[in-house]
């Protein structure tokens, strides 16, 4: 075999990581954190269906507490395994204007194993 082909794939290799590193884990670079919002999490349930497999369901709200309207608001929710603290699953979640005193609820189907144990963690954001 000539000696090119194993230097071709090692450098397509290396190539390739920074595409898949950490694809579901970050944060949009227009987004960034808001003083004015809070946010929390009620319930989290574990499902499973044919179609998904086994999938976890959080229900949580954002609250703006600031003084004026927020626009673009968004929620960064993580699914993260108890023990090991690893991210399972991350969305983005669009909530559109808060205004002053309101909170608005959201629901998002996260990507995990029936198996394990975790917990979600919220991150009200503003979008820019």
């Amino acid at each position: 075999m000539p000696r090119s082909v194993p230097l071709v794939v090692l450098i397509f290799l290396f190539a390739s990581l920074p595409l898949v590193a950490g694809c579901a884990t970050q944060v949009p670079a227009s987004v960034f954190p808001s003083a004015n919002l809070s946010a929390s999490v009620s319930k989290i349930e574990d499902h499973w269906n044919f179609g998904l497999g086994c999938y976890w369901r959080a229900y949580g709200s954002v609250f703006n507490s600031g003084t004026g309207d927020v626009h673009n608001a968004v929620v960064y929710v993580q699914l993260i395994e108890t023990s090991s603290g690893n991210i399972r699953d991350a969305k983005t979640i669009a909530l559109g204007t808060l205004m002053k005193g309101q909170a608005r609820s959201f629901e998002v189907a996260l990507d995990g194993e029936c198996d394990r144990n975790y917990r979600v963690e919220v991150r009200p954001m503003e979008e820019g």
